[in-house]
């Protein structure tokens, strides 16, 4: 069952984002199994990610090449300006980063795109995001976990999660955490199908759902134990489980890797890079911890 929960803090406070079973969708303020992927017949999608006080990323998912660029501005201005033009290849990730943004400043914003060779784009929806919050701001952010898309009709129902995941976008929280075992790749390799591109089927699965409200909303994943994504699977090779879990989240989901903004883990990890698994933030009067055993524990950590 999905639950929404509410609290409001004051003062400084501190949140700590772990991997954790709660199978559960929360929703918090503080002060201070339908089948699909990257098929030809999947929907364009939109998420937003790694904000901060000056910058945002898009990231586009097209079932077919386009070309694509954001037309944004603030929301209370009528001036918008329009990012560079960046090519995209069917079914492949893609990011638009929006910079020069102004602090604490909700932001209006379209996806442009046009197909290859044509000279008209056709704007996409309007939708808003806000950067990051000073000290003392009220705001909204959202946790789910559990979500496991491949167990359909025993702890998932795709149209539940539709509707869930329109509740959150009506709520327009700031912020929304994944908890984990939301990637699940257990049957691929149980069936001794691990590769790249159905792990990475996996991943796409979830996009039309989470574009739903991710679109307005800026997303943050942390792996869970079913994402199988832990150091103690790696054998040196570019086909591990953790490997291919690795580079999947990162070409599907704009997660932060430590900059000016952003702390969190600098280790490259051979056939992947920066991790993106754990990171930390100020938000408000907040501090988002995020907590990540998995990546780095040479034993399994939890096998349920």
């Amino acid at each position: 069952m999905k639950r929404r929960l509410w609290h409001r803090s004051r003062g400084a406070w501190c949140v700590a984002i772990a991997v954790v079973a709660c199978g559960a969708v929360a929703l918090a303020q503080g002060r201070g199994g339908r089948r699909g992927g990257a098929s030809s017949d999947a929907p364009l999608t939109v998420i937003l990610g790694r904000p901060t006080d000056r910058s945002i990323t898009v990231s586009v998912l097209s079932p077919k090449a386009v070309d694509a660029r954001v037309e944004f501005g603030k929301a209370d201005g009528p001036a918008r300006v329009m990012t560079p033009v960046v090519s995209g290849s069917a079914a492949t990730p893609f990011e638009i980063p929006l910079e020069t943004l102004e602090p604490n400043t909700r932001y209006t914003y379209r996806l442009m795109t046009r197909e290859p060779g044509a000279t008209t784009f056709t704007g996409g929806a309007d939708a808003s995001f806000m950067t990051a919050r000073p000290p003392g701001s009220t705001f909204s952010f959202g946790v789910q976990g559990d979500s496991h898309p491949e167990r359909d009709q025993k702890m998932y129902d795709g149209v539940l999660y539709e509707r869930t995941m329109d509740l959150v976008k009506a709520e327009h929280p700031d912020l929304y955490f994944m908890l984990g075992d939301d990637f699940s790749i257990e049957r691929e390799i149980a069936g001794n199908a691990l590769t790249q591109a159905a792990v990475n089927a996996v991943y796409a699965r979830q996009r039309p759902f989470l574009a739903r409200m991710a679109g307005a909303t800026s997303l943050f994943h942390v792996n869970g134990n079913h994402e199988e994504a832990g150091r103690f699977l790696l054998d040196g090779t570019a086909n591990s489980a953790p490997v291919l879990a690795g580079r999947a989240r990162n070409a599907y989901l704009p997660l932060p890797a430590p900059d000016a903004f952003y702390s969190g883990d600098e280790e490259r990890v051979e056939h992947v890079g920066l991790l993106r698994d754990y990171y930390a933030f100020t938000w408000g009067d907040a501090l988002f911890v995020t907590i990540d055993p998995y990546w780095h524990s040479s034993v399994q950590v939890d096998a349920d």
